[in-house]
Parts: structure tokens; sequence; C-alpha cells
């Protein structure tokens, strides 16, 4: 059931590709780079984890039905948003590598099997309609955490130099593609209850997933056994105003039939951070 359908343009700004070529010079020095917080470094990390498996499914799911649209401009967006996830997987996965190199291989490896394998079950048991949906809700998911970041200043300071670009990047490119995988989805069916299944279920797999691993990263450190660290640690995520807490609000405007990404406007923010970022390798604007 399509309920209520908004249509828009895809994109309120170009959707530019931008090759980074991260170095994360000093990450081997950095230990728990988000504040020194064992907590919010593993979520991260762990988050990490999943883009470059992630982000390949997202790219199929979008390419999998781009021929279903005939505006020139909508078919750039697409392709920005395509080049932008491939470029996110290239680097992320640079950045796990890394992680995996300071003693976490064997955790990197297992999470990273997980994943994969969640993700060819996706594709082997859901139909091309529901994998789009759940990219559209995943997408929504990347989103506002983007905003997060992209809107708290002390989200960004709280991280190490080594990698700061690389989130910072990300959560821009996340922004400038936000509506495009929803956007083909309204498109190609656009039944809301069917949008929603996606995103409840996509969520609680996220949730699942990125808890046992975080736990699964503090326990190889031993800092399960230091309750002070790890409440310290969940209140800066979950409590007032915390990192993941504030995004709840942003979570639930996904559930409205008159949803579209663009209710948010915050393209202010990535202006205002576009111009902190290192001049890119390679670059171009969909």
């Amino acid at each position: 059931m399509r309920l209520f359908s908004r249509r828009r343009t895809a994109s309120r700004q170009p959707i530019k590709v931008r090759r980074m070529n991260f170095d994360f010079k000093g990450l081997e020095k950095a230990g728990y780079w988000y504040g020194d917080d064992p907590v919010a470094t593993h979520l991260l990390n762990v988050l990490s984890i999943t883009f470059p498996d992630g982000e390949r499914f997202f790219v199929d799911a979008v390419r999998a039905f781009r021929d279903r649209v005939d505006d020139p401009q909508r078919q750039k967006d697409i392709s920005g948003f395509i080049g932008q996830e491939a470029m996110h997987s290239l680097e992320h996965k640079a950045f796990n590598d890394l992680v995996a190199g300071q003693g976490y291989d064997v955790l990197v490896e297992r999470a990273l099997n997980v994943t994969q394998k969640l993700l060819a079950g996706a594709r082997k048991h859901l139909p091309p309609e529901r994998q789009l949906a759940a990219t559209a809700g995943l997408e929504h998911i990347t989103a506002i955490l983007a905003d997060t970041i992209l809107g708290h200043k002390d989200v960004i300071e709280n991280m190490d130099p080594s990698v700061r670009p690389l989130w910072v990047w990300h959560a821009i490119e996340e922004t400038e593609h936000k509506a495009v995988a929803f956007e083909l989805y309204q498109d190609v069916d656009g039944d809301y209850w069917q949008r929603q299944r996606a995103f409840l279920i996509s969520t609680a797999y996220l949730i699942t997933f990125t808890s046992y691993f975080t736990w699964q990263f503090l326990k190889h450190d031993g800092v399960h056994r230091q309750p002070l660290t790890l409440a310290k640690g969940l209140w800066r995520l979950f409590g007032y105003r915390g990192v993941i807490s504030s995004t709840v609000p942003a979570w639930f405007r996904y559930l409205s039939p008159r949803f579209h990404p663009w209710d948010d406007d915050n393209t202010d923010l990535v202006a205002q951070w576009r111009d902190t970022l290192p001049e890119p390798a390679v670059s171009s604007v969909a």
C-alpha cells in the first residue's frame, strides 16, 4: 500500500564523487581514537567494518532499478550515489585493515564474515524491491548519524586528527546522496508497509550486530571488567544528548507516511564542513 507518495528533486545539491586516499597517519598512536573512550571508539570501528560490504549491497540494490528513471538529473544523482558508495567501501576497507593490524585481526575477520553472510542471505531471500527498501531505510540511519557528526562540533573534535577527515568526508557524502535510494524506491514500489518492515528489521539487525561486536572488542581489551569506564562510554553514547540517543527523534521520522529525507534540509552543514576536507586525489561531480 503506497499511502502518501511524495516526489521531490532527488538531491538539493550536486553529488560529488571524491577519491581521498586517506593515509590515517598517527592512527597507530591514537589508542582509543574517539575521546580516549573505548566504548565509542569500538562502536564506530564496528560500524566501519560493515561499510565496505554493506555499501556494495546498497549500490547493487540501486543499480538494479536505475533503468526505471528517465530524468537525466536523477540518472546523474544515481551515478553519484554509486560512485560515492564505491569510494566509501575503499576508504573504510583501508581503515578497517589498520584497525585489524592493531591486534584485532581475529575480531575484524569474524565481524566481516558475519556481515557477508547476512548480506548474502538478504541477496538470496529478499526480492529486489525489498532489498531496495532495506537500502532506503539503512541510508536514513547513515544520514541521521551523518547529521549528528556534522551538527555537533564536539563530536568531530573528539575524533583523533588521524581519522577525523574520514568520518567528516563520509558524513558529507551521506548527506549529499541521502534521498537517492528513497526516491528510487518511491518510483519502483512505494509500498509504505514494506518500507517500514524493511526499516525495522534492518534496524534490529544493525543494533544486534553492533552491540555484540562492540562488546567483543571491549572484552578483548578487558574493558568489560571496568564498570566506570563502561558507564562513562555508554552515557556518552546513550545518555542525555548522547551521540546515539540524539538521533532517536530523526529515526522515528522515517515512520511517517509523508516522510522525505530532505524534510531535514541540512545542506548548510555540508557547506560548513566541506572546506575542511583535504584535497581529494580524484573528484568529479555527477
